[in-house]
């Protein structure tokens, strides 16, 4: 039976998410582990050939590079891509799953950090323990950095495969966006500046400056950039579900 979870975002949003089961946080970890244990052959394999070309000794400070790279690429891979991605790594993109914080904003660099860390103690059976016995099924990492590792909402739903914003017309709400909650007051900003602005430029322009702030927002809530999605009516999108979801202004 899926394990659900009622928040409140900063904004005093309340907001319902089903908590991700052990078998997708461990089908998740495992995708994970084989695209760092490539990377891992692969900086190992380049080790090899560099010193079979220049013959320096292995012992010393080439190894202790190979060892900090290792480390790295260990540690530093889910830090890297749940800060960039907010929240999700490769694995977890492919599963459908993401971390938040427990208030429902994204991660920031000092959770992954954490959560990086007590990886190492926790990767093995006792995260998984951790995640059984725990209301919210989470991991030493989670419980140490204030996370929760949720299954990814719905996407976009709706088509909005051409353009409508215009002039005259506001463009109708085709759609519905999942994860709004992710949407930083930045991001949000940038996208009421435009909206504001909107009908003041030329079509080719507008399009044009709305895909640069519209791809990192569909990026950040999940949302597949398949270059058919009007970028203009999904900043204007965003910017209704913000204010009439959130209470943004």
């Amino acid at each position: 039976m899926p394990k659900h979870i009622v928040l409140f975002t900063p904004e005093n949003v309340r907001i319902e998410y089903e908590l991700a089961g052990i078998a997708s946080r461990c089908g998740a970890a495992v995708l994970d582990l084989l695209i760092q244990a490539g990377a891992i052959a692969l900086t190992v394999g380049l080790f090899v050939a560099l010193q079979g070309v220049l013959h320096f000794s292995v012992l010393g400070w080439p190894t202790s590079v190979l060892i900090v790279i290792g480390f790295l690429l260990f540690w530093g891979y889910y830090v890297c891509f749940e800060t960039i991605w907010a929240g999700q790594t490769p694995g977890k993109r492919a599963l459908g799953l993401r971390v938040i914080a427990l208030n429902g904003s994204p991660i920031d660099l000092p959770n992954a950090a954490i959560r990086g860390l007590i990886r190492a103690i926790d990767i093995n059976v006792i995260g998984i323990i951790s995640i059984l016995v725990t209301s919210k099924s989470q991991r030493l990492g989670d419980l140490a950095a204030g996370t929760i590792v949720i299954k990814q909402r719905s996407e976009w739903h709706g088509d909005l495969a051409e353009s409508r914003y215009d002039a005259q017309d506001k463009p109708s709400p085709a759609g519905t966006i999942g994860n709004i909650e992710l949407v930083t007051p930045q991001q949000f900003e940038a996208a009421k500046r435009f909206v504001t602005r909107a009908a003041e430029l030329d079509p080719e322009i507008r399009e044009q400056i709305a895909a640069k702030i519209a791809k990192p927002l569909m990026q950040r809530t999940g949302i597949e950039d398949n270059n058919e999605i009007g970028y203009a009516d999904f900043l204007r999108m965003i910017y209704d579900r913000c204010v009439q979801d959130r209470g943004m202004r």
